[in-house]
């Protein structure tokens, strides 16, 4: 029994007998941003609300469906990509009550990536879609009304390994 639990210790500290998990690798970054979109007053977004760059309210417009009078930045988080694992973002930060799920689905050629993403607002999923993203491209997503505006979703992938 003492050499069982011997060798069962020796397993224990030493790291080269124990596989690293693949799936916990990083392949990439991901950049998750939350803007505040209205026709109203845009102070409605809040004290904490930014201007959004002029070059960014430019992409936003050309998009019918994106078309509105003021765009605020609500927040933004860039984590990583995990290879196997569902990653989280944050754009709210400190606050949980917005939160974005992403985890890869397959490679889609060069610095293409099928995603499955889900938009989280109190606790509660609100949207699920599948894009395959493209590194550098960002995505704008619609996401649901909130205080006489629309809240969008951007999502790009900022770096990715080969």
């Amino acid at each position: 029994m003492r050499s069982f639990v011997a060798i069962f210790a020796l397993f224990l500290l030493d790291p080269g007998l124990c596989a690293q998990d693949p799936g916990m690798e990083a392949i990439g970054v991901m950049s998750v941003t939350l803007i505040f979109a209205t026709n109203e007053d845009p102070k409605a977004a809040g004290d904490l609300a930014k201007e959004v760059a002029a070059a960014e309210v430019k992409k936003l417009q050309a998009i019918k469906e994106l078309k509105f009078a003021h765009y605020r930045l609500m927040g933004a988080d860039t984590p990583d990509i995990l290879k196997g694992y569902e990653s989280w973002a944050t754009p709210l930060r400190p606050s949980k009550e917005i939160l974005v799920s992403f985890q890869p689905i397959k490679r889609a050629g060069d610095g293409k990536v099928q995603m499955v993403l889900e938009y989280w607002q109190s606790k509660r999923k609100i949207f699920s879609t599948n894009p395959t993203l493209l590194k550098g491209k960002t995505l704008y997503l619609l996401g649901p009304e909130w205080r006489k505006g629309r809240l969008i979703l951007a999502v790009k992938i900022e770096k990715l390994k080969d």
